[in-house]
């Protein structure tokens, strides 16, 4: 099978229901279906490059190698893709990320969802979408929703080798075009990385199955929101979901606080300029400090202007729901 140098861009997603908890760490198999939106412009660049002089395989990541940690799940998905493409070759990887690494902004999805769609072309393989998302999930499990544009949800599947348990994509890009307002809070990478956070909240939060319970409930009604287009219902759901998330998060022992003060401000910012003011603008967290809201377009100026003065918010990034991972590259 050919070989060659390849590249692709892979966008970060925001879960709008939330993927916390698994039935399969190893390969990345959740407990509960999520559903997201796919971010235009924010994610991972990554070339990968086959070269029969390595004995193994190598990355930088913003110029700096990445860490063994990293390099165990990066292995992991070019284990797979060499299996799949019948190859012993092993390849030097390079990415840049424009998001935050570790804080809440999910990095890791379009690092993978990037990784994925770059490697099986570099390694000379035809993957479909549905493969593409089963593959990236083995790095990341969010990645798994990167695959796609637009609105996407990942379901959890049953088989246990996870064959199944794949990403699909609800509504494109266009169909509901809102727009999203990245509140930036704190610097650096959060204490406590997703991966670890989510095994204690596992064993330890007692709200942790009554969380899982409320996932697929909430699935259904994100999904009812969408097909009427009806924001004040996605809005409801969408914040409850954050919210429940984070409840399960404290609870856990001991307690995971991934909030910081102006991450309450950003809060209650929008929840005055929705019920208040008549503003349509939601807001969502993932694992980290940073808020992310969704809002019509007419919205988006009193958003960013309310936003944009609270003490804390370091910076905000403007941008509208996108298409998912595409090749940028291959030679």
């Amino acid at each position: 099978m050919t070989h060659r140098r390849a590249a692709a861009f892979a966008p970060v997603n925001i879960a709008l229901t939330k993927y916390w908890g698994k039935r399969d760490h190893e390969i990345n198999l959740p407990l509960a279906p999520s559903i997201s939106v796919t971010l235009a412009e924010l994610g991972t660049l990554t070339i990968v490059q086959p070269d029969t002089q390595m004995r193994e395989n190598a990355m930088m990541v913003n110029d700096v190698p990445l860490d063994s940690r990293g390099m165990t799940k990066v292995n992991r998905v070019l284990s797979r893709v060499r299996d799949l493409a019948d190859s012993t070759q092993y390849a030097g990887l390079r990415a840049v990320n424009t998001v935050p690494t570790a804080q809440g902004l999910a990095s890791s999805a379009s690092a993978f969802a990037a990784l994925a769609t770059a490697a099986s072309h570099a390694y000379g393989l035809t993957l479909d979408k549905i493969e593409l998302s089963a593959l990236a999930r083995t790095g990341s499990g969010s990645a798994s929703r990167s695959v796609h544009g637009g609105w996407v949800k990942w379901n959890p599947g049953q088989r246990t080798d996870g064959a199944d348990s794949t990403a699909e994509q609800l509504l494109d890009e266009e169909q509901w075009p809102l727009k999203i307002v990245v509140a930036h809070i704190g610097e650096g990478p959060k204490k406590t990385p997703s991966t670890l956070g989510m095994k204690l909240c596992e064993s330890t939060s007692p709200f942790f199955e009554p969380w899982i319970e409320t996932c697929w409930k909430d699935v259904e009604r994100c999904e009812a929101a969408m097909r009427e287009r009806d924001f004040a219902a996605l809005a409801h759901v969408v914040e409850g979901n954050a919210l429940a998330m984070h409840a399960t998060m404290m609870a856990t022992r001991p307690g995971l606080v991934y909030w910081q003060p102006a991450t309450l401000g950003v809060i209650h910012a929008v929840r005055t300029l929705r019920e208040d003011l008549g503003h349509s603008c939601l807001f969502t967290i993932d694992a980290g400090p940073s808020v992310v809201v969704l809002c019509e377009a007419a919205d988006a100026p009193v958003v960013c202007a309310q936003l944009g003065a609270i003490a804390g918010v370091t910076r905000l990034t403007q941008t509208r729901i996108g298409p998912g991972a595409q090749l940028t590259e291959a030679s």
